[in-house]
């Protein structure tokens, strides 16, 4: 059986508002609270076989912190 694990993005700075929402980055909390994420799926056996994001870079840098 397959399992199918929605994930939201981790915390996002809005510190430049010059900045376009899909070029957001990630804010320190969720540089922190990502891989910490990826660990905790990982200690639970939870190994994805393909990750498919959101282009925004909030959305990729989350998906690549948690796959490492």
């Amino acid at each position: 059986m397959k399992t199918l694990f929605l994930v939201r993005h981790a915390k996002s700075s809005r510190d430049d508002p010059s900045l376009a929402d899909r070029e957001r980055p990630l804010n320190d909390r969720g540089l922190h609270d990502a891989p910490m994420m990826g660990q905790r799926l990982s200690r639970s056996g939870m190994k994805p076989e393909r990750i498919v994001s959101s282009p925004a870079l909030r959305a990729l840098t989350t998906a690549q912190l948690i796959a490492d």
